[in-house]
């Protein structure tokens, strides 16, 4: 067009006027539809570059805000809002998202490198070669080692793409297990029959959560239980919380002394329904540890005494309290199959608190034996917590597996502890007592178990 014009120009500049086709005014008829296919392509990956340029700045600043200390509370509180914040970054996936920011980066120069090849390839074929072969390896590059990703967790060329991919796929283990508890949930709320009252929904209870409270909508069965004995308020948000950084702290360190810590904290959570992190196998792999076999019978490793005695205190204390509220994980029959004996043949009342608690843990894990407890004397605090551990055995046996007595193992402790003089201390005889009144069939409240001291 702009040639056409020059040439009418000039022939009236040389008297020549231009006459019939000639003089036609030339009509602009839009860009060459080469040039604007490419265009667009250019300025999707521009807009493609600065939108990573703006999500890196707001990860930046949910990084920043992540980082901020609370310096306002307790130290468990602290703890858990610490917690909190790393439970939120997992279940929004941060991670994740994070690692997608590169994927719009290399989605803009996918993009200029298809619209250079493009446009030169409209010019010249020849100069459009370079372009095209650079572009072409790295594509097929990238393919491969995404292959490789995809189909090998163990490969390092890990990208937020073959994770897609084995997310889509159901590749890994988690998403097993996750479809498992998904399964659990459905045949539990959807295909068990219920009994339903008509005046009370879950929106009008304000009571502890129940074993089933998965059911948002539903109506609360007719045999509630009676209401509790001992007016605390269970933290149920924080034992989650807890469970969350036990979890994660035996995912994350190896160190000696953070297992002793994490030992230590086990029993004084109360692992409940909503709580779904549960180291089970770990807590029992680390007593194994502690444990020596060759001399034909289990001896515990000196200098792993208060590791073995921790760890199998942790161990026996989740376990029961994961049986009582009536789900058994996986992890049991895990446990189940591969557990020998732990406690030793002889020198039974050398350490009585360690002997009874391995001894104990034979019993939940199916080799059980009759526990000799008039030949141990324990000391006060693990007399207490044994009579705790206990009496959450007594819901299970006689709630969940509707037996009509309790194990020999139970009654023989009861009539342990009240033939002592002087008398057990309070807190010992009312979990006793607590026995007992399951045994008559008195309602109790299964909260009531959580409270250590019922004095």
């Amino acid at each position: 067009m702009s040639f056409q014009l020059l040439r009418i120009v000039a022939s009236a500049s040389l008297g020549n006027i231009p006459t019939g086709a000639d003089a036609a005014f030339p009509q602009w008829n839009g860009p060459d539809p080469t040039v604007a296919y490419v265009q667009a392509i250019l300025y999707s990956s521009l807009a493609a570059s600065l939108l990573a340029a703006f999500m890196a700045m707001l990860g930046k600043q949910w990084l920043s805000r992540y980082a901020q200390v609370d310096m306002h509370g307790s130290i468990v509180d602290r703890s858990r809002h610490r917690q909190r914040k790393i439970n939120g970054m997992t279940t929004w996936y941060f991670d994740f998202v994070m690692e997608s920011l590169p994927l719009l980066l290399q989605a803009a120069l996918l993009l200029l490198g298809y619209a250079l090849s493009s446009y030169l390839f409209s010019m010249d074929k020849g100069a459009s070669g370079v372009v095209i072969g650079f572009a072409t390896f790295g594509l097929l590059f990238y393919f491969l080692i995404t292959s490789a990703a995809t189909f090998s967790y163990n490969c390092p060329f890990q990208t937020p793409f073959s994770l897609i991919i084995r997310s889509l796929i159901r590749l890994d283990d988690e998403h097993t297990r996750y479809l498992k508890r998904t399964g659990k949930w459905f045949r539990r709320n959807l295909f068990t029959k219920r009994r339903k009252s008509p005046g009370i929904k879950h929106d009008d209870y304000t009571g502890p959560p129940l074993a089933n409270a998965g059911n948002p909508v539903g109506y609360i069965e007719l045999d509630m239980e009676p209401p509790t004995l001992f007016k605390k308020d269970t933290d149920w948000d924080g034992y989650v919380l807890d469970s969350d950084c036990i979890a994660w702290m035996f995912k994350m360190s190896t160190d000696a002394d953070v297992i002793m810590a994490i030992m230590k904290f086990v029993p004084e959570v109360v692992w409940h329904t909503d709580i779904r992190t549960t180291p089970l196998e770990k807590i029992y792999d680390t007593v194994v540890e502690c444990l020596d076999r060759s001399p034909g019978h289990p001896i515990v490793i000196q200098k792993f005494r208060d590791k073995a005695y921790l760890s199998a205190k942790a161990l026996l204390h989740l376990a029961i309290q994961r049986k009582c509220i009536g789900e058994e994980l996986d992890t049991f029959k895990v446990i189940f199959d591969k557990h020998i004996p732990m406690s030793p043949l002889k020198d039974f009342d050398r350490d009585p608190d360690l002997t009874s608690t391995l001894g104990m843990i034979d019993c939940v894990f199916g080799n059980s034996g009759s526990m000799r407890w008039d030949d141990l004397s324990f000391t006060p605090t693990h007399h207490a917590w044994m009579g705790h551990i206990l009496l959450y055995r007594a819901w299970y046996v006689l709630k969940e597996d509707k037996c009509t007595s309790l194990p020999s193992d139970i009654k023989q402790f009861i009539l342990h502890s009240f033939r002592l003089e002087p008398p057990p201390p309070t807190p010992i005889i009312a979990d006793c007592l607590f026995m007992i009144t399951l045994l008559l069939e008195i309602p109790v409240h299964r909260d009531d178990l959580s409270t250590v001291d019922k004095r």
